[in-house]
């Protein structure tokens, strides 16, 4: 190995955050994000109802947003946490934007060719998936919920767990080896991002009690994932898009009913992004962490 890529492929023990303070800021973190989450959305269905309109709902996020970004930055100047610390470095973020502009082109692609063959019609548009079938969004309603799902959902959920959640929890496991350590907080990290959308899905989103354990299995299965490719990449920027992205697809196909989302196709592009950003990532001399690190 050379000297560059010894100094590039950092392990994650010398990479991972610093922390001034025990377990009681994660669980305050964890605490507030439950009972800010209870008063947003209870205070939201006594404002608007159980049929609020989408663009409602959007721009709710905006000032519930707001005080998740509070209360993530009063946990990380406490537990003295920086943004360099957790992959927010400037460095780190043109290589995410790349990243994740190859993701949209790619899942794009993909799309089409799973329309094309289903033996359905195609048709392009900006954001061509929301304007049809069975969204039939506005432009208001997509440019709101882009804005709000790209600048808010996204790098808040990101921010308070895999940046501090998972990071802090490695740190406060001592059994076994960094790379079980690891394992076990990025599964117990995205158990606890799913649950606590349970109020979300319930009281806004409406979905019925026999569908929540699916839904919940998805999530928790969804921010697994995402802590794993934060994990191996050590670029939360990269976690942030891809969240938002998630949350909010720009597609510009419309695939027709029943296309999107494929989850297997999805894995497949995730899968494939780790690798290749790995590998350029190490060419370009942007840190990553060794797959070897295990104490």
């Amino acid at each position: 190995m050379t000297s560059n890529q010894s100094n590039t492929s950092s392990s994650v023990a010398q990479w991972s955050p610093t922390f001034q303070c025990g377990i009681w800021p994660a669980v305050g973190l964890v605490l507030a994000f439950t009972i800010w989450v209870m008063i947003s959305t209870t205070t939201f269905t006594w404002l608007f109802g159980d049929d609020a309109s989408v663009l409602v709902e959007s721009l709710w996020t905006i000032p519930s947003g707001l005080v998740q970004f509070g209360i993530v930055a009063a946990v990380y100047r406490y537990d003295g946490v920086t943004l360099n610390e957790i992959g927010l470095s400037r460095r780190l973020l043109r290589p995410a934007a790349i990243a994740v502009g190859g993701v949209i082109v790619v899942i794009n692609a993909v799309v089409v060719g799973m329309g094309l063959l289903a033996g359905n019609e195609i048709s392009f548009g900006v954001y061509a998936f929301y304007q049809s079938d069975p969204f039939n969004f506005s432009a208001t309603v997509i440019a709101a919920g882009a804005f709000t799902t790209y600048a808010f959902t996204g790098p808040v959920e990101e921010l308070a767990f895999r940046g501090y959640l998972q990071n802090k929890l490695i740190s406060l496991f001592e059994f076994s080896s960094l790379r079980v350590r690891t394992a076990i907080s990025i599964v117990v990290t995205g158990v606890i991002f799913s649950a606590l959308h349970i109020p979300v899905e319930l009281l806004v989103n409406g979905t019925p009690v026999s569908q929540l354990a699916g839904t919940l299995v998805l999530l928790a299965l969804s921010g697994t994932i995402f802590g794993t490719i934060y994990a191996l990449t050590q670029n939360l920027y990269l976690v942030v898009f891809l969240h938002g992205v998630g949350n909010f697809w720009p597609l510009m196909v419309d695939p027709g009913q029943g296309i999107w989302p494929n989850y297997i196709a999805l894995l497949l592009v995730y899968l494939a992004l780790i690798v290749v950003y790995r590998w350029v990532a190490v060419r370009a001399s942007v840190p990553t962490p060794s797959l070897a690190a295990a104490n």
